[in-house]
């Protein structure tokens, strides 16, 4: 685990690699006279010779310096943010360079010669936490941000940012403070008028209820909000030259995976991750299904069936020579792993399937409901599978509105413990196991809510979660 103190830190704030521009990173207070050390400036909104003399939130031209010798290094805007209105709560000096990596490498030498040291990773937003510039919940979601491929990631993660779930969450917090004051004056104290504390307490059930409805919901959200963070797993099964790979590249646009007329040609999974109106997916092709005698062949077919009990949904392709046994068999030990299953009767521009009827029978005992006829060399119907994948999603998290929804897994874990501790609080009062005992069990609440937003989470969870930042965030 690092070591962290209150010295200036520095890091590289944009990737890696060569870019038109970098921005490097620097705060902690006092890190402006430190930079003063490698910094020149050389023209501002007025005139000011030194870094450090600059107004907060104004940008100055000029260029970064080698502190031994005073060569120049770059030429540079300078940006300065004075303390507490940061990104950190601290000073902050923003660098903005050329982006080749030489560059951005000699600048942080010249600051660490300086006096400034290294990041950690995360440590920038750590330090915003730590000076209560955002909850622990709101920094988490900044990797959501960075890591955001599709516009639904980018609205969930940004709504977690900006702190919507810091408000619900300060709503709750705060009613069950209020209940929790509530019900310890009526276990420090006799009652004067049983009806007053018997209104009282239905006052506080009703509170409680409420909060309990809130936290449900939120639980609820993280259908939608998992394929969020994790992206929808849809794996496409089926007997050898049943079309999955073709499909699979009709889905993608381009020719990820070969094509063959011969039986086997796919034997393991690939992988594409794909945007379905903003929903993140990863497509699987896999192995045809079937008995074989090559082990190579028949490990592919072993990681198809592990792809199809591992998916969110399976697009089980039935092409026109398929057999209704082959049909039942084939899908019949998966099924019950997947959430939802599609049949999709391929290569429908060669012809229809003989036995479609008997096959949808055979399929319908097992639970199978949508049947799609496509054909992806003809592009016919591959609209109708990417609306089975958005009615999937949108069926998720009881139409919970990407507003505000809980992508985090740890985030989900702590909330459904508090809503089963909200549960036992209010069961106590139902069955009249005393106000204490139900007291008990709201604090058990209130500190696993705490665990999300920061208030009782310990030093090691905080520097867990933080160490898995980038080091310029």
């Amino acid at each position: 685990m690092y070591s962290y103190d209150n010295e200036p830190i520095c890091a590289c704030s944009t990737p890696a690699g060569i870019s038109g521009i970098a921005v490097i990173r620097v705060s902690g207070n006092g890190c402006g006279k430190l930079a003063d050390k490698c910094s020149v400036i050389l023209r501002s909104s007025g005139d000011y010779k030194y870094l450090s003399e600059l107004p907060g939130y104004t940008c100055a031209f000029g260029y970064v310096k080698d502190p031994s010798n005073g060569l120049k290094v770059d030429e540079v805007i300078f940006t300065r943010f004075e303390a507490p209105h940061s990104y950190t709560g601290e000073e902050m000096v923003e660098i903005s360079s050329h982006g080749s990596g030489a560059v951005k490498q000699e600048i942080l030498k010249c600051l660490g010669m300086s006096g400034i040291r290294m990041a950690y990773p995360g440590e920038f937003s750590r330090r915003a936490f730590i000076n209560g510039k955002m909850s622990l919940a709101s920094a988490e979601a900044v990797m959501d941000v960075i890591n955001s491929e599709t516009e639904r990631q980018l609205e969930a993660a940004g709504s977690l940012m900006s702190g919507k779930l810091a408000e619900e969450i300060e709503y709750i917090e705060k009613n069950l403070y209020d209940q929790a004051a509530m019900l310890e004056t009526f276990t420090e104290f006799e009652p004067e008028d049983p009806e007053e504390e018997n209104a009282k307490l239905e006052t506080v059930k009703d509170n409680l209820s409420d909060c309990h409805d809130r936290l449900s919901s939120l639980c609820k959200g993280y259908g939608k909000g998992r394929i969020l963070s994790e992206r929808l797993r849809v794996a496409l099964l089926g007997l050898p030259n049943s079309g999955k790979s073709t499909l699979l590249n009709t889905l993608t646009g381009f020719d990820r995976a070969i094509v063959t007329e011969v039986a086997g040609t796919t034997r393991d999974t690939i992988e594409v991750q794909i945007n379905i109106n903003g929903i993140p997916v990863t497509l699987i092709d896999t192995a045809g299904i079937r008995q074989t005698e090559d082990i190579i062949e028949s490990m592919g077919i072993g990681r198809a069936i592990e792809a199809g009990r591992g998916a969110d949904m399976i697009f089980y392709m039935i092409p026109p020579d398929m057999t209704s046994e082959e049909a039942y068999s084939g899908i019949k030990d998966i099924i019950d792993d997947c959430e939802s299953v599609t049949a999709v009767f391929s290569k429908s521009d060669t012809g229809d399937n003989p036995e479609r009827e008997k096959i949808e029978t055979g399929l319908k005992t097992l639970g199978i409901k949508n049947f799609i006829s496509v054909s992806a060399e003809e592009d016919l119907n591959i609209d109708k599978l990417e609306d089975a994948i958005i009615d999937f999603y949108n069926e998720l998290g009881g139409g919970a509105s990407e507003g505000l929804l809980i992508t985090n897994s740890r985030h989900y874990t702590k909330f459904l413990k508090a809503t089963k501790k909200l549960s036992l609080a209010l069961d106590a009062l139902d069955n009249g196991l005393g106000t204490e005992v139900c007291a008990s069990a709201l604090r058990a609440c209130l500190d696993e809510i705490g665990e999300v937003t920061g208030k009782t989470v310990s030093a090691t969870l905080a520097d867990t979660i933080f160490s898995r930042f980038c080091i310029g965030k």
